[in-house]
């Protein structure tokens, strides 16, 4: 029996989940910077952070979606005793892809308000 896919709700409501628990990475880590550098420097950095992954959850995402049936073939060809599944790989980057959504929207937020 396979599991049905999930509703637009619940990805909305899990998005919005990790979107909030990114802001807040992005603000945390914006605001202990303010230790070692500028605001500035300090928001900058924490954005390029948020960025990158961003852009990491977003890129392994689609290798998962494109390669999929590829990377499953390879597995059962190789006979690899790994747990890997696409539906699996999906979430983790799901999961990459909306907290660093967050983090990078969190730390530009903190330089607004922080007035740099």
């Amino acid at each position: 029996m396979t599991d049905s896919p999930p509703s637009l709700r619940d990805l909305v409501v899990r998005a919005g989940r990790w979107t909030l628990r990114g802001a807040a990475v992005g603000v945390a880590l914006s605001l202990a910077l303010l230790v070692v550098t500028s605001p500035k420097g300090a928001t900058d950095t924490a954005f390029a952070l948020g960025a990158l992954v961003l852009g990491f959850g977003v890129f392994a995402w689609a290798t998962a979606v494109g390669l999929g049936e590829t990377l499953r073939g390879v597995r059962e060809y190789v006979d690899v005793g790994s747990a890997w599944t696409e539906a699996g790989a999906r979430e983790a980057f799901f999961v990459l892809t909306w907290t660093g959504a967050g983090w990078a929207f969190a730390a530009a937020v903190t330089a607004v308000a922080l007035g740099v």
